[in-house]
C-alpha cells in the first residue's frame, strides 16, 4: 500500500530531491508524465539519476511533445495494479491530471498547488474550470501564502497545508568565507519579459559604479545584451552544480519578476549566503524578512528599487548578511516535508 501515488510533470532536481527526504518516512510511488523539457535553466535541471523512490516515466521526450491520451492510458493501466492511500496531482493545467481526480475517489485526491493569486485568473470561465477541478480535491498542499489566497479567492473550503516550498534545493557543500561589499549582484534564470530584465538593466545602467551578472537564456536575450552597458554581463545557463560559484563570487541576489509562482532561485541565493532583493510578487517572498535577510520590493516601481541599492553599503550588507545567517533552509525544508506526513 503507497502513501501517496504522485503525478507530476518532468523529474526536476528539486522535486528529486523532495521525493527521496518523502520516501524515508513514506511509501510513495511517483508518475513522471515526461523524462525531459525544452524549458529548463541548464542541461542537470532535470535528472532520474540520484532518485531513491519507485518511479515510472509516461514519455521519454520533452513534456511539450507528449501525447496525453496515450499517457492517460499508461496512467490507467498503472493505478488499477497498485493500492494507495492519497493520489496527488501537480497541478491543474494538463489533461492527465483532470482525468485522474474525475476517474477516482475525491477523498483521496490531492493537489500540490503551485500558482499565486497573482498569475492565476480568478474571473470569468477560468474560475469556473478551477472550481470545477478543486471540487474533487479533498486536500490542497498550497506553496505558501499567495497560493492560499488563491485558494480564498476560489472559495475551496476543504482541507489546506502550507508548505513552504515547491521543492528541496541542490546543498552543495561550501566554504563560508568573510565577505566584503563590492556591489556585485547577481540574476539567474530564464530571460524572458515575466522577468522583467528591461527594468533591471535600464537602472543599473545608471548604476555605473554597481555590477551585474545576467546567467541564462531566453527570448528576450538579444534584446537585453544590446540595451545594457559595460558594468553588467551575460553568462550562458551554468549547471547546477556549477552554480556554487557564481553565488559565491556576488553579493547580492535579484529577482524583479513581475510574476514568479516560488522562485527557488531564492532559496539557493540564501544557502550560499545572499542577502535577496525580491519582487513582492514572488511565491518565495515569504522566506525574506525586509530590511534583514534582503528587501522586497514593487516591480513596476523602479525608484523603490534603486533606492534600496544606493543605500546599501559596507555596514548595512553586514548587518544583511547577519540576517542570512539567522535563516534556517533545513527548517525551511523539514517544515516541507512534514506537511505530507
Amino acid at each position: 500500500m503507497y502513501d501517496y501515488v504522485i503525478v507530476t510533470h518532468i523529474p526536476v532536481f528539486y522535486k528529486v530531491n523532495l521525493y527521496n527526504e518523502l520516501s524515508k518516512k513514506l511509501n510513495i510511488f511517483v508518475i513522471f508524465i515526461s523524462g525531459d523539457t525544452n524549458e529548463k535553466r541548464a542541461d542537470d535541471f532535470v535528472s532520474l539519476e540520484n532518485a531513491e523512490f519507485r518511479y515510472e516515466v509516461l514519455s521519454e521526450g520533452d513534456f511539450q511533445n507528449r501525447n496525453q491520451f496515450a499517457n492517460i492510458r499508461k496512467i490507467k493501466d498503472i493505478i488499477k495494479n497498485i493500492e494507495y492511500k492519497k493520489l496527488l496531482v501537480s497541478g491543474w493545467e494538463l489533461g492527465e491530471f483532470w482525468y485522474l481526480v474525475f476517474f477516482y475517489p475525491k477523498s483521496k485526491n490531492c493537489l500540490a498547488l503551485e500558482s499565486t493569486v497573482l498569475e492565476s485568473s480568478t474571473v470569468g470561465i477560468k474560475r469556473v474550470i478551477k472550481k470545477l477541478f478543486l471540487s474533487r480535491i479533498s486536500t490542497v498542499f498550497a506553496s505558501g501564502a499567495l497560493h492560499v489566497e488563491l485558494l480564498n479567492a476560489l472559495g475551496y473550503k476543504s482541507e489546506i497545508k502550507v508548505t513552504k516550498g515547491v521543492g528541496i534545493i541542490n546543498k552543495t557543500e561550501f566554504a563560508r568565507k568573510e565577505k566584503r561589499y563590492q556591489k556585485r549582484f547577481l540574476y539567474i534564470g530564464r530571460l524572458s519579459k515575466v522577468k522583467n530584465l528591461k527594468t533591471l538593466i535600464e537602472l543599473f545602467n545608471s548604476l555605473e559604479e554597481c555590477f551585474l551578472t545576467i546567467i541564462g537564456d531566453g527570448e528576450e536575450k538579444e534584446v537585453l545584451a544590446k540595451m545594457a552597458k559595460s558594468n553588467i554581463i551575460f553568462k550562458e545557463p551554468i549547471e547546477n552544480k556549477k552554480l556554487k560559484d557564481e553565488f559565491l563570487n556576488n553579493d547580492i541576489f535579484i529577482l524583479p519578476s513581475v510574476i514568479e509562482p516560488w522562485g527557488l532561485v531564492i532559496e539557493e541565493a540564501l544557502y550560499f549566503g545572499l542577502p535577496v532583493i525580491v519582487s513582492q510578487n514572488c511565491g518565495s517572498v515569504e522566506l525574506i524578512k525586509n530590511g534583514v535577510n534582503g528587501y522586497i520590493f514593487d516591480p513596476k516601481d523602479s525608484k523603490n528599487l534603486k533606492d534600496i541599492i544606493i543605500n546599501i553599503d559596507a555596514k548595512r550588507y553586514d548587518e544583511l548578511l547577519a540576517g542570512v545567517e539567522e535563516f534556517s533552509i533545513d527548517d525551511k525544508d523539514r517544515n516541507q516535508i512534514s506537511s505530507y506526513i
